[in-house]
């Protein structure tokens, strides 16, 4: 098991990209935003052939010129390139998240951004969020956490989100979509959401942000107190 790679998996908005990108902050790690990776391979793949299910039967012949890039800068925002291009703002998007949950059930798709994950580690420390990180990815990461809340209370933060994006959307909408996304993502064959069984579950639903990287901060000098004593 590692010390120096902290996990952070977890449903569409609980909080888990905000808490990790502060705790990789506090201890000088490196931070890996793995939906990034499936949502830049999702819309890579739907500019290069507008019929997705196409794309999804041919995959190996789709992917074979993608070159995906990222990098976090301290400070900055979780930065990604595909093929040189910044991506970073156009992924963000709810159609684009809908794509990335299509790619996300294909374990071609899996297997090939598992590897850009693993290569992302050079020993110097990670925080990496995502759905199946401490289960799949990052097994042998010795602090993981699970991060959940109600969907009442996501889609709330994500209408919040489109509101300040100028963007119009509704409370029962939003709640639609994510109960549709959570089921894809907890019922798919290849790495189904769900908590490692060494996590840390937190209930982000009624607490503040501040609260609960607190409480993950408690978690994680606890944790590595007891790995070096």
């Amino acid at each position: 098991m590692s010390s120096n790679i902290i996990t952070f998996d977890g449903p569409s908005g609980v909080g888990k990209g905000t808490i990790a990108m502060m705790v990789a902050e506090k201890f000088g790690y490196k931070y890996l935003d793995s939906g990034s990776l499936y949502r830049s391979l999702a819309l890579k793949l739907y500019e290069k052939n507008n019929n997705f299910d196409t794309v999804l039967e041919n995959l190996d012949q789709w992917t074979n010129d993608i070159i995906i890039d990222f990098k976090y800068i301290k400070g900055q925002k979780f930065q990604i390139f595909v093929n040189g291009e910044d991506y970073s703002e156009k992924i963000r998007t709810e159609q684009v998240a809908i794509l990335a949950s299509k790619i996300a059930k294909d374990k071609r798709a899996r297997d090939m951004l598992e590897v850009y994950q693993r290569n992302y580690l050079d020993g110097s420390g990670l925080v990496a969020d995502g759905r199946d990180m401490g289960t799949k990815v990052f097994r042998e990461a010795n602090i993981k956490f699970y991060l959940t809340a109600s969907v009442e209370k996501r889609a709330e933060r994500r209408l919040n989100q489109l509101k300040d994006q100028g963007i119009s959307a509704n409370l029962p909408n939003l709640i639609h979509k994510l109960m549709l996304r959570d089921k894809a993502d907890m019922e798919r064959i290849n790495s189904p959401l769900m908590p490692a069984k060494d996590a840390v579950i937190i209930d982000t639903s009624d607490i503040s942000v501040s609260e609960v990287f607190d409480k993950t901060i408690n978690i994680i000098n606890k944790r590595k107190r007891k790995i070096y004593e």
